[in-house]
């Protein structure tokens, strides 16, 4: 399905209601790419990075796959070692929505039953992908008939050079702290100033710059791959991060009304299939930024856990806004 305006054409698929492309020009007016994709079904279905997918029921890693609800334990299914990783085994990601085409807008529902990857409830979920003027608006809203997990991101892998890899491309992230992880990526409860770390992107620098930082947050994910915390966050859609290509001209600000923001700087897509056209996808051909709760919150108490309600709307939005320098 492809939505299109005078500045943005996105394709995004059933599949995952993944993000498939999104193409806008450049500083000279050519066409870029600006999102890692495939253009077919079978290379979704084979590749194991997430890319471009929606994520559920929730997202980043739970320790031990251990979540509690009203006082019950339950057992989630674990598929990346001990760990619980973006819904599991079968998650949003793998699954096929039911996508509707409406007047420059996509919606995509999904009902996840009782029991998937052990989650409790019938958890009801809408998608809807809508283009205003140069901005690609996100909003996820979902509802469970029992409490249960709700955590929801999307996993779009970013180049606004369109090819190569990332590392040129200059980060800026809007937050005076970020959540500490152990060797296993996963949070400890522990909240860090960025202040004097090679954590601190409050002024834009490259990428490259410390991705091979013997900072052990750094180290232990061979580059990025940690949540920064919205700086002044209030429940509002606020601006969380900005890319910058120089070589493109085009700049990407990511806004959302979800209090962190995970930077991922795609140090593992070494093995992915190609992408689009038979393209390469190796480590650093592109970058995340995925809004969400903070993860691991169960086993952290200083983190609030993302607990849906039965009857509560969970009710979120992450847009992608671009703009050419």
């Amino acid at each position: 399905m492809i939505l299109k305006n005078e500045f943005l054409e996105v394709e995004i698929t059933e599949y995952g209601a993944s993000i498939v492309s999104i193409k806008i020009p450049d500083k000279t007016g050519k066409k870029v790419d600006v999102v890692l994709g495939y253009d077919d079904l079978t290379s979704y279905q084979k590749q194991d990075k997430y890319i471009g997918a929606n994520i559920g029921r929730c997202c980043n890693r739970i320790a031990d796959g251990l979540i509690k609800i009203n006082g019950k334990q339950y057992k989630l299914n674990c598929n990346e070692g001990n760990n619980h990783l973006n819904g599991g085994t079968r998650g949003f990601d793998k699954k096929f929505w039911q996508g509707t085409k409406g007047d420059n807008t996509v919606s995509f529902r999904y009902l996840s039953k009782d029991g998937e990857e052990n989650y409790p409830g019938n958890l009801n979920v809408n998608i809807n992908y809508s283009l205003k003027k140069n901005s690609l608006v996100i909003h996820y809203q979902a509802v469970s008939d029992k409490d249960t997990v709700c955590n929801l991101t999307n996993n779009t892998y970013f180049n606004l050079n369109g090819q190569g890899d990332i590392l040129d491309q200059e980060m800026q992230i809007f937050a005076d702290y970020f959540t500490e992880n152990n060797q296993e990526i996963i949070p400890t409860g522990k909240i860090i100033s960025v202040e004097n770390t090679p954590m601190d992107f409050r002024k834009p620098k490259k990428i490259k710059d410390n991705i091979n930082s013997q900072y052990y947050q750094i180290k232990y994910a061979d580059g990025f791959d940690n949540n920064w915390i919205v700086k002044n966050f209030n429940g509002r859609i606020k601006k969380a991060a900005r890319v910058f290509s120089r070589k493109t001209g085009i700049e990407l600000t990511v806004q959302t009304n979800l209090p962190v923001i995970q930077f991922y700087s795609g140090n593992h897509l070494n093995g992915a299939p190609n992408g689009k056209k038979n393209s390469p996808i190796k480590n650093h051909s592109g970058f995340c930024l995925e809004c969400q709760y903070f993860p691991n919150a169960f086993a952290n108490k200083n983190f609030k856990p993302p607990i849906l309600h039965a009857g509560e709307v969970y009710d979120k939005t992450i847009k992608y806004k671009f703009k050419i320098i």
